[in-house]
């Protein structure tokens, strides 16, 4: 099975190798993690993996998407669209159990952009803080949910770029801002939202 064929069929694993008190005691709310370094304070992780070793559970996500999973707490979120990019999803998953909390549709695209056939339509990493995840999928929309009953709070459709290839950056927390970049071949620019409303910061 070639590396793309394993990605296509995403499957989110959660390992036994760290000590339960050091798994539950640490988030991963952003891309590359809490300091967006890539580096993780858990000691004693497993080194190898297989069908059988070092799985606590897996379970497969439905459709495509490249955006990594972030964790807060009991909850690991993700994005996920389908390959035409004409529906969105943010899922979420028990960390203990690997049960499906939430398959939450969030935007239906009549008309997605043309993308590289080696990006998704779902590639942008969310970020997650207490009670709250925010999901981006560029051009395409963004969106605060609500982290316990999967409610939309707010959701933004006007940022709009040709992304060429597809997007991919993923969004970042600062105070009471959400940013993000919007990179376009056309435009580029920088959005600052005040995450408690979907208003631009003044």
């Amino acid at each position: 099975m070639s590396v793309r064929e394993f990605l296509a069929g995403v499957v989110v694993v959660w390992t036994m190798g760290a000590p339960v008190s050091a798994r539950a005691a640490e988030s991963w709310p952003q891309f590359r993690g809490p300091n967006g370094d890539g580096h993780s304070q858990a000691k004693a992780l497993p080194l190898a993996w297989s069908e059988t070793e070092n799985i606590t559970w897996k379970i497969p996500i439905h459709d495509h998407g490249w955006s990594s999973p972030v964790i807060w707490e009991g909850q690991i979120w993700m994005t996920t669209a389908t390959e035409d990019g004409q529906r969105l999803f943010a899922v979420c998953v028990d960390r203990r159990t690997g049960k499906i909390v939430h398959d939450l549709k969030v935007f239906d695209v009549e008309e997605p952009e043309t993308i590289s056939e080696e990006n998704s339509y779902a590639s942008p990493t969310p970020v997650i803080e207490a009670g709250r995840v925010y999901v981006h999928f560029g051009t395409c929309g963004t969106a605060c949910l609500d982290t316990e009953s999967g409610e939309i709070l707010w959701t933004r459709r006007d940022l709009h770029c040709d992304h060429q290839w597809g997007p991919g950056s993923s969004p970042i927390l600062w105070e009471n801002l959400l940013i993000f970049p919007m990179d376009g071949i056309d435009v580029q620019y920088v959005v600052a939202l005040e995450k408690s409303t979907p208003a631009p910061a003044t």
